[in-house]
């Protein structure tokens, strides 16, 4: 059985101010690097042949952190980079809304009809296709033990909705997964399936920032 254990990257600056961030970088807070050593700590000591990583500088501190002083290779995995929001990327939640407000309601309420054309971000089609090649490179890759994969909040939805059997007409009945939180997939004969989602038992107080 191969166990993959899929973590959000700790808090960042724009996380915090509600920017959106895409495929732009925004750095870990301060609270974000001590969230990602409470998770080293927690994690310490299983035993994780390999650690995946989005390319973005958030996934990469997030990841490296995470490794600590372990003999574990980390490798960057395309597919895994977060949902691509084009043109407006880096602007604030409340600008986004007034300069695009159907898309805006569209992307936190309806996968489906959300249309990123106006502004280049990719559908929720594209980047399902390529998470799903993602996770289809991750078990052909590794076939038992545990593994670390380090991603982002809209890109690891999807991954979960896809496991979970959600089609995209059903991508807001869960949550978007809090920073450094842990969601632990296995994959046994050809099969996935979800032991906990978003778990964050190693923060205490944790608010509730999950904006993307």
């Amino acid at each position: 059985m191969l166990k993959i254990h899929f973590v959000r990257h700790g808090q960042t600056e724009w996380n915090v101010i509600k920017k959106l961030q895409g495929h732009l970088n925004s750095p870990l807070t301060e609270e974000g690097v001590e969230q990602t050593e409470l998770l080293y700590e927690k994690l310490r000591y299983v035993d994780f042949s390999k650690i995946y990583t989005s390319p973005q500088g958030r996934a990469l501190h997030t990841a490296r952190i995470l490794k600590g002083e372990k003999d574990i290779e980390i490798l960057e995995l395309q597919e895994i980079m977060e949902m691509g929001f084009g043109n407006v990327e880096g602007l604030e939640k409340e600008k986004f809304k007034e300069k695009h407000p159907e898309a805006f309601m569209n992307l936190w309420t309806d996968a489906v009809k959300y249309d990123p054309s106006d502004f280049s971000g990719e559908s929720f089609i594209e980047v399902e296709k390529r998470a799903i090649e993602g996770l289809e490179k991750l078990v052909e890759e590794n076939k038992t033990g545990d593994i670390m994969v380090v991603s982002h909040g809209m890109i690891l939805k999807v991954i979960f909705g896809y496991v979970l059997g959600h089609g995209l007409d059903k991508f807001w009945i869960d949550p978007v997964p809090q920073n450094t939180s842990v969601t632990t997939i296995s994959y046994n004969d050809g099969k996935f399936k979800m032991e906990n989602f978003s778990n964050i038992d190693h923060l205490e107080n944790a608010e509730e920032i999950s904006y993307i």
